[in-house]
């Protein structure tokens, strides 16, 4: 869903979030009704008179209609005009017919890709929508607002330039080595790609003093192969997850265990934590990344000042704030999708260093924004500088821990298939990014993640180009905007008041069928690597996948908001996950639940069943701890033993569970589940609030690392027992 601003012959579509569409289903929207050109910029003349409601599969009709006008009008500049061609299969480099083509269609799409689904009624949800967030108007408005100042600034020369730009640096091997390569999807191995492989042998031996220390035994005592894999699984939930899990990493370290962790998984705002962290802006330390987070979170990421004096700091800024969007856009056949913007507003607001000015060296009579400076919480002025995107690839990361150093980033996300009707409770597949490969383990197909968004087809890329950016991959991690309805009133219901909610449970009931199934935008898409892939095995998914030119891809959350799934792949032989859950819906959440249903259809017999918040049953409801351990029952089971080193599906699990809730040890009238400001949609964040955060998840931590050393203990003393009755078998076979 989206709106437009009408501008020249192109149109703008504003991003919004899950909330801000839902408005935009119940409320008229203004639009431009008419444009004109002055010194070189786009003025927006916006009449107040003219006002349309905009409902579910709706455009801004008024402003395609302008458009066509304009079209028959004949185009604004004629040279270097016509019709975008058909590209050859085998083609290396993308190329526009001219920058005015692609100046005339970017921004200029929406997401036409709704389905079809049972409309409720409309006075009933704007009712619905005013009650549970009545905030909403004026944060889009104020978007609403950005968006137009943001184009003001930018003139069409200066956007014509950074086109011809990044199509000119498109095949320079010297900026994107990989475009000198060619990728295949490595298929049905069923295995971990070497690289992997060579990290974990890395990881262990780094981890043997570590791991002695930190449970109180002799070096001389341990073994790299009964030392416990660890991982963790990082929950969802926006800016909230992602102060919260920094703060979770921060405490590990500073207790030795993170030394410990072989994987960290991460879902959408943990993501964001994660590719910070790996990355120059932080250099993998996290007294960086914590101060990082803190100087980016005080402003909007729609905020106009701070977009423009990005683009206004250098003229390197302005081209690295387009690169990826551009690339999007001959990605997607002249298309853009409100992920990409998305994408493009978290690149500019957490990729960039801040550094400071002198005042003195504003030129005289320029604001402070046209010379790219803004101004800090404190008052302190300082020029954001963006980091350059091929420093903060993905396939990049790799830097900071394939020597063994750290954990390995796993991110995640699932795909969508826009073709179901939205009562499929398997409606999605998982999908893994690491600094090595992307792909899934529902068909075991994987190519290297510097090819991801390459077209393929029967398993070979037909096309050379650079790796996605970060920014653009940020925004696809952490869609949480591209949340069915259902999960958006989920996550605000708990700050409505008692009289208020039940009246609105009522009304949402009704529509739970229909919501739950509804995206208010289509998820990202992307070249699927794995089309016409031939395969061993055929079923209706794997069918749909396979035929399928374009893989859509959303926020892992929109299934399970903590990443279990990724850590219980076959050999990575996972023993003990730390599930780190700063969702919205902790205590009434299915996160468990789900996981059971994962670990049934593969047949994974470790893991503990019963996981999870205690069922409510009546008025005794009983509740979890800042901590709480849940074992496998098949972990003292003799007849799982033997198994225990062949078998990743028998191996039992522990898992250890922090739910991001208040301790009274730390602030008892702090509570991350019902204090707004830690609400999934809120993206300021005041360093006071940045900070109460951050040390209620280090204090979670920091009281139960007694527990989480005696649970480590006891499966390093179980791993150890089963390998001495194992060689001893052997030694008694051997002899006999």
């Amino acid at each position: 869903m989206s709106w437009r601003f009408c501008w020249r012959k192109a149109a703008f579509v504003a991003s919004c979030s899950a909330t801000s569409f839902v408005l935009l289903t119940a409320s008229t929207i203004k639009v431009d009704s008419a444009t004109q050109e002055n010194d070189k910029r786009i003025i927006k003349i916006i009449n107040n008179q003219s006002t349309m409601p905009i409902w579910f599969g709706w455009h801004a009709t008024l402003a395609e209609e302008q458009q066509q006008q304009q079209q028959q009008q004949g185009p604004m500049y004629q040279q270097g005009e016509q019709q975008q061609t058909k590209k050859s299969p085998n083609i290396t480099s993308f190329s526009f017919t001219s920058v005015d083509d692609l100046i005339s269609q970017v921004f200029s799409t929406g997401d036409g890709n709704t389905p079809s689904i049972k409309i409720p009624n409309r006075k009933d949800f704007e009712e619905t929508v005013e009650k549970l967030y009545p905030g909403l108007a004026a944060q889009l408005n104020t978007m609403r607002e950005s968006y137009a100042r943001f184009w003001d600034f930018l003139t069409m020369d200066e956007f014509r330039q950074m086109v011809e730009m990044a199509e000119k640096e498109t095949m320079d091997t010297k900026c994107h080595p990989e475009v000198a390569l060619d990728a295949t999807v490595r298929y049905g191995s069923g295995t971990l790609c070497d690289e992997e492989v060579f990290f974990i042998e890395a990881r262990k031996k780094k981890q043997k003093e570590a791991f002695a220390r930190f449970i109180g035994v002799p070096v001389h005592d341990i073994e790299l192969e009964d030392i416990p894999v660890i991982g963790i699984a990082a929950s969802g939930g926006g800016f909230r997850a992602m102060l919260g899990i920094s703060g979770y990493m921060k405490a590990m370290q500073d207790t030795g265990v993170l030394d410990l962790v072989m994987y960290a998984a991460s879902v959408s705002g943990s993501c964001w934590s994660l590719a910070q962290y790996y990355s120059p802006l932080t250099n993998a330390r996290f007294d960086s990344l914590l101060d990082h987070i803190k100087s980016h979170t005080h402003t909007h990421l729609a905020n106009a000042n701070n977009l423009i004096a990005i683009l206004k700091a250098s003229p390197h800024n302005s081209k690295l704030l387009m690169q990826g969007i551009i690339e999007r856009y001959h990605q997607r056949d002249g298309d853009l999708s409100l992920v990409d913007v998305w994408g493009l507003l978290l690149g500019g607001t957490l990729l960039t260093k801040k550094i400071l000015v002198n005042k003195n060296n504003i030129p005289n009579g320029q604001k402070e924004v046209e010379s790219g400076i803004v101004a800090e919480e404190d008052r302190v002025k300082v020029k954001p500088m963006l980091v350059d995107p091929n420093m903060t690839k993905l396939s990049k990361q790799t830097q900071y821990f394939q020597d063994g150093s750290l954990p390995m980033p796993i991110y995640c996300v699932v795909r969508v298939d826009e073709e179901d009707d939205g009562h499929d409770t398997d409606l999605y597949e998982w999908y893994e990014f690491t600094p090595f490969e992307m792909g899934t383990e529902e068909i075991d197909a994987w190519v290297p993640v510097w090819a991801f968004g390459r077209k393929f087809d029967q398993g070979k890329n037909i096309e050379r180009l650079p790796e996605q950016t970060l920014g653009i991959m940020m925004g696809v991690f952490g869609s949480a905007f591209a949340a069915s309805l259902a999960h958006f009133y989920k996550e605000i219901r708990s700050f409505m008041p008692p009289r208020a909610l039940e009246k609105a449970d009522e009304i949402i009931v009704q529509f739970k069928d229909s919501m739950s199934g509804f995206y208010p935008i289509s998820p990202a898409d992307f070249p699927n690597p794995f089309y016409r892939l031939a395969i061993d095995h055929h079923d209706k998914e794997t069918n749909i996948l396979v035929n399928s030119p374009k893989l859509a891809l959303a926020d892992a959350g929109l299934d399970n908001n903590i990443p279990f799934y990724p850590l219980l792949r076959q050999g990575r032989d996972t023993d003990i996950i730390f599930a780190i859950d700063m969702s919205a819906d902790i205590q009434t959440s299915t996160h468990f639940d789900r996981a059971e249903g994962y670990v049934q259809r593969r047949g994974i017999d470790g893991w503990p069943k019963g996981a999870g918040w205690p069922k409510e049953k009546g008025h005794d409801k009983k509740t979890l701890g800042t901590c709480t351990v849940f074992e496998s029952k098949t972990s003292h089971e003799e007849k799982h033993e033997d198994h225990y080193h062949q078998d990743t599906k028998k191996r039992p699990v522990s898992v250890i569970y922090f739910p991001l809730i208040s301790n009274p040890n730390y602030d008892s009238t702090f509570d991350p589940q019902t204090a707004q400001f830690c609400s999934t949609w809120n993206f300021v964040y005041s360093s006071a609030q940045s900070t109460k955060l951050i040390g209620l998840a280090e204090m979670n931590w920091n009281d139960n690392v007694e527990q989480v050393r005696h649970v480590l203990r006891q499966v390093w003393h179980w791993k150890r027992a089963v390998r001495l009755r194992k060689e001893n078998n052997e030694n008694v076979l051997r002899i006999a």
